[in-house]
Protein backbone atom coordinates (compact mmCIF):
# COMPACT_ATOMS: atom_id res chain seq x y z
CA UNK A 1 0.00 0.00 0.00
CA UNK A 2 1.15 3.46 -0.90
CA UNK A 3 1.31 5.87 1.68
CA UNK A 4 1.94 9.62 1.64
CA UNK A 5 3.26 10.16 5.07
CA UNK A 6 6.72 11.38 6.00
CA UNK A 7 9.07 9.76 8.67
CA UNK A 8 10.19 10.79 11.57
CA UNK A 9 12.51 14.39 11.05
CA UNK A 10 10.08 16.49 9.22
CA UNK A 11 11.67 18.66 6.94
CA UNK A 12 9.56 21.84 5.94
CA UNK A 13 10.40 25.12 3.47
CA UNK A 14 8.88 28.05 4.12
CA UNK A 15 8.54 31.07 1.52
CA UNK A 16 7.81 35.05 2.85
CA UNK A 17 8.65 33.97 6.66
CA UNK A 18 10.42 37.07 8.23
CA UNK A 19 7.14 38.14 9.75
CA UNK A 20 3.70 38.38 9.84
CA UNK A 21 1.65 34.78 9.33
CA UNK A 22 5.10 32.90 7.87
CA UNK A 23 6.72 33.53 10.65
CA UNK A 24 4.11 32.55 13.11
CA UNK A 25 4.55 29.39 10.88
CA UNK A 26 8.11 28.73 11.24
CA UNK A 27 7.63 29.53 15.48
CA UNK A 28 4.40 26.66 14.93
CA UNK A 29 6.95 24.65 12.94
CA UNK A 30 9.74 24.89 15.41
CA UNK A 31 7.27 23.99 18.57
CA UNK A 32 6.83 20.58 17.19
CA UNK A 33 10.40 19.63 16.57
CA UNK A 34 10.10 20.43 12.65
CA UNK A 35 13.20 21.16 10.77
CA UNK A 36 12.46 24.29 8.84
CA UNK A 37 14.41 25.98 5.85
CA UNK A 38 12.66 29.24 6.23
CA UNK A 39 13.22 31.88 3.29
CA UNK A 40 12.89 36.04 3.85
CA UNK A 41 13.76 38.90 1.67
CA UNK A 42 14.30 41.59 4.78
CA UNK A 43 16.36 41.20 7.54
CA UNK A 44 14.16 39.63 10.20
CA UNK A 45 14.87 39.70 14.22
CA UNK A 46 12.93 37.56 15.19
CA UNK A 47 14.31 34.88 12.73
CA UNK A 48 17.90 35.73 13.83
CA UNK A 49 16.54 34.91 17.71
CA UNK A 50 14.70 31.85 16.23
CA UNK A 51 18.13 30.48 14.98
CA UNK A 52 19.21 30.94 18.34
CA UNK A 53 17.27 29.37 19.76
CA UNK A 54 16.71 26.16 17.50
CA UNK A 55 20.06 26.10 16.08
CA UNK A 56 19.80 22.56 14.82
CA UNK A 57 16.11 23.00 13.18
CA UNK A 58 16.37 26.18 11.80
CA UNK A 59 18.13 27.33 8.49
CA UNK A 60 17.62 30.18 6.98
CA UNK A 61 17.68 31.66 3.14
CA UNK A 62 17.84 35.20 2.59
CA UNK A 63 16.51 36.49 -0.87
CA UNK A 64 13.66 36.90 -3.40
CA UNK A 65 11.56 33.98 -4.01
CA UNK A 66 11.16 35.88 -7.21
CA UNK A 67 14.10 35.46 -8.52
CA UNK A 68 15.43 31.93 -9.37
CA UNK A 69 18.29 31.63 -7.33
CA UNK A 70 16.86 32.19 -4.05
CA UNK A 71 14.38 29.54 -4.76
CA UNK A 72 17.29 26.81 -5.41
CA UNK A 73 18.91 27.69 -2.50
CA UNK A 74 15.73 26.61 -0.77
CA UNK A 75 15.51 23.72 -2.42
CA UNK A 76 19.54 23.00 -2.12
CA UNK A 77 18.99 23.83 1.97
CA UNK A 78 16.47 20.96 1.81
CA UNK A 79 18.55 18.54 -0.35
CA UNK A 80 21.13 19.58 2.14
CA UNK A 81 18.86 18.77 4.97
CA UNK A 82 18.20 15.03 3.36
CA UNK A 83 15.14 15.70 2.71
CA UNK A 84 11.78 17.81 1.98
CA UNK A 85 8.41 16.98 3.19
CA UNK A 86 6.42 20.09 2.59
CA UNK A 87 6.43 23.33 1.31
CA UNK A 88 4.15 26.55 1.75
CA UNK A 89 4.39 29.38 -0.34
CA UNK A 90 3.28 31.84 1.62
CA UNK A 91 5.38 34.97 0.26
CA UNK A 92 3.51 37.77 -1.10
CA UNK A 93 3.42 41.26 -1.16
CA UNK A 94 0.47 44.21 -2.22
CA UNK A 95 0.30 47.14 -4.16
CA UNK A 96 -3.28 48.32 -3.59
CA UNK A 97 -4.57 51.15 -5.79
CA UNK A 98 -7.96 51.16 -8.16
CA UNK A 99 -6.94 49.71 -11.51
CA UNK A 100 -6.89 52.33 -13.01
CA UNK A 101 -4.10 53.81 -11.39
CA UNK A 102 -1.98 50.92 -10.83
CA UNK A 103 1.36 51.49 -13.17
CA UNK A 104 2.57 48.29 -15.01
CA UNK A 105 4.94 48.11 -12.84
CA UNK A 106 3.63 47.73 -9.97
CA UNK A 107 1.34 45.03 -11.29
CA UNK A 108 4.17 43.15 -12.26
CA UNK A 109 5.70 43.40 -9.12
CA UNK A 110 2.79 42.06 -7.55
CA UNK A 111 2.85 38.57 -9.84
CA UNK A 112 6.45 38.22 -10.18
CA UNK A 113 6.73 38.10 -6.13
CA UNK A 114 3.26 36.31 -5.51
CA UNK A 115 3.04 34.20 -8.59
CA UNK A 116 7.02 33.33 -10.52
CA UNK A 117 7.65 33.10 -6.64
CA UNK A 118 5.25 30.44 -5.97
CA UNK A 119 6.60 29.23 -9.29
CA UNK A 120 9.60 28.96 -9.09
CA UNK A 121 9.62 27.67 -5.59
CA UNK A 122 7.35 24.72 -6.54
CA UNK A 123 9.69 23.91 -9.48
CA UNK A 124 13.02 23.47 -7.50
CA UNK A 125 11.51 21.77 -4.32
CA UNK A 126 9.80 19.55 -6.98
CA UNK A 127 12.67 18.02 -7.86
CA UNK A 128 13.16 16.85 -4.08
CA UNK A 129 10.36 15.36 -3.45
CA UNK A 130 9.74 13.63 -6.60
CA UNK A 131 12.99 11.70 -6.36
CA UNK A 132 11.75 10.70 -2.50
CA UNK A 133 8.40 10.29 -3.95
CA UNK A 134 6.25 12.50 -1.15
CA UNK A 135 5.64 15.99 -0.79
CA UNK A 136 3.15 18.20 0.25
CA UNK A 137 2.71 22.04 -1.25
CA UNK A 138 0.20 24.60 0.93
CA UNK A 139 -0.42 27.78 -1.46
CA UNK A 140 -1.48 30.68 0.90
CA UNK A 141 -4.34 32.54 -1.18
CA UNK A 142 -6.62 34.75 0.32
CA UNK A 143 -10.51 35.44 0.23
CA UNK A 144 -9.92 38.22 -2.43
CA UNK A 145 -8.38 35.80 -5.00
CA UNK A 146 -12.17 34.34 -4.93
CA UNK A 147 -14.37 37.45 -4.18
CA UNK A 148 -12.52 40.31 -5.53
CA UNK A 149 -11.99 43.39 -3.75
CA UNK A 150 -12.12 46.94 -4.54
CA UNK A 151 -8.33 48.36 -5.00
CA UNK A 152 -6.29 45.06 -4.97
CA UNK A 153 -7.23 44.12 -8.20
CA UNK A 154 -3.19 43.27 -8.94
CA UNK A 155 -3.49 41.19 -5.14
CA UNK A 156 -6.62 39.53 -6.14
CA UNK A 157 -5.40 38.15 -9.59
CA UNK A 158 -2.39 36.69 -8.19
CA UNK A 159 -3.97 35.01 -5.42
CA UNK A 160 -6.58 33.24 -7.72
CA UNK A 161 -3.54 32.36 -9.49
CA UNK A 162 -1.95 30.00 -6.94
CA UNK A 163 -5.45 27.91 -7.60
CA UNK A 164 -4.58 26.85 -11.16
CA UNK A 165 -0.97 26.45 -10.15
CA UNK A 166 -2.08 24.17 -7.39
CA UNK A 167 -4.44 22.25 -9.20
CA UNK A 168 -2.04 22.00 -12.37
CA UNK A 169 0.91 20.37 -10.16
CA UNK A 170 -1.33 17.98 -8.34
CA UNK A 171 -2.60 16.41 -11.82
CA UNK A 172 1.28 16.40 -12.87
CA UNK A 173 2.60 14.94 -10.04
CA UNK A 174 -0.20 12.76 -8.44
CA UNK A 175 2.12 9.88 -9.31
CA UNK A 176 4.79 10.89 -6.99
CA UNK A 177 2.75 11.57 -4.25
CA UNK A 178 3.17 15.01 -4.32
CA UNK A 179 -0.63 16.41 -3.21
CA UNK A 180 -1.49 20.39 -3.26
CA UNK A 181 -3.75 22.57 -1.00
CA UNK A 182 -4.39 26.22 -1.29
CA UNK A 183 -5.29 27.61 2.14
CA UNK A 184 -7.31 31.11 1.54
CA UNK A 185 -7.99 33.32 4.88
CA UNK A 186 -9.63 36.44 5.50
CA UNK A 187 -8.19 39.19 7.33
CA UNK A 188 -5.86 37.97 10.26
CA UNK A 189 -4.33 39.66 12.89
CA UNK A 190 -1.01 39.95 11.44
CA UNK A 191 0.67 40.11 7.80
CA UNK A 192 -0.80 42.83 5.05
CA UNK A 193 -3.80 42.86 6.41
CA UNK A 194 -2.44 44.94 9.16
CA UNK A 195 -1.37 47.65 7.45
CA UNK A 196 -5.46 48.73 6.09
CA UNK A 197 -6.26 51.59 7.12
CA UNK A 198 -8.07 50.90 10.69
CA UNK A 199 -11.49 52.26 9.33
CA UNK A 200 -12.07 49.72 6.01
CA UNK A 201 -10.15 46.98 8.37
CA UNK A 202 -12.71 47.33 10.86
CA UNK A 203 -15.45 46.87 8.02
CA UNK A 204 -14.01 43.90 6.86
CA UNK A 205 -13.93 42.99 10.23
CA UNK A 206 -17.54 43.28 10.72
CA UNK A 207 -18.49 41.49 7.48
CA UNK A 208 -17.16 38.76 9.30
CA UNK A 209 -19.14 35.76 10.80
CA UNK A 210 -16.25 35.02 13.15
CA UNK A 211 -13.97 38.30 13.15
CA UNK A 212 -10.56 38.91 12.56
CA UNK A 213 -8.41 35.74 11.72
CA UNK A 214 -5.98 34.23 14.47
CA UNK A 215 -3.25 33.47 13.09
CA UNK A 216 -1.79 30.97 15.15
CA UNK A 217 -4.86 29.15 14.73
CA UNK A 218 -4.58 29.07 10.43
CA UNK A 219 -0.77 27.96 11.56
CA UNK A 220 -2.40 24.85 13.48
CA UNK A 221 -4.17 24.47 10.50
CA UNK A 222 -1.17 24.29 7.48
CA UNK A 223 0.27 21.82 10.11
CA UNK A 224 -2.87 19.77 9.81
CA UNK A 225 -2.73 19.70 6.16
CA UNK A 226 0.93 18.35 6.15
CA UNK A 227 0.10 15.43 8.37
CA UNK A 228 -1.63 12.10 7.34
CA UNK A 229 -4.67 12.63 8.83
CA UNK A 230 -5.01 14.98 5.56
CA UNK A 231 -3.88 12.12 2.61
CA UNK A 232 -7.46 13.33 0.51
CA UNK A 233 -7.17 16.38 1.00
CA UNK A 234 -5.44 17.30 -2.59
CA UNK A 235 -6.19 19.76 -5.26
CA UNK A 236 -8.64 21.59 -3.90
CA UNK A 237 -8.75 24.70 -1.97
CA UNK A 238 -9.76 25.53 1.80
CA UNK A 239 -11.89 28.09 2.79
CA UNK A 240 -10.49 29.84 6.13
CA UNK A 241 -12.09 33.27 6.38
CA UNK A 242 -15.07 31.93 8.90
CA UNK A 243 -17.48 32.49 7.22
CA UNK A 244 -18.69 35.91 5.13
CA UNK A 245 -21.68 37.84 6.17
CA UNK A 246 -24.60 38.78 3.33
CA UNK A 247 -25.47 42.32 2.87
Amino acid sequence: MTTNSPPEGRTVAVTGAGRGLGLVIVESLLAQGTRVIANYRSASAELDTLQKEFPDHLHLVQGDIGDEPTAQALAGAARTAGRLDALVCNAAIARDELLVRTSVENWDEVQRVNVRGSFLATKHSLKLMMRQRHGRIIYISSVVGHMGNAGQTSYATSKAALVGLAKSVAQEYATYNVRTVVLSPGLLDTGLGQALDPGYQQRIVDRGLTGMGNSARLADTINFLMSPGADLINATVIHAEGGVRYP
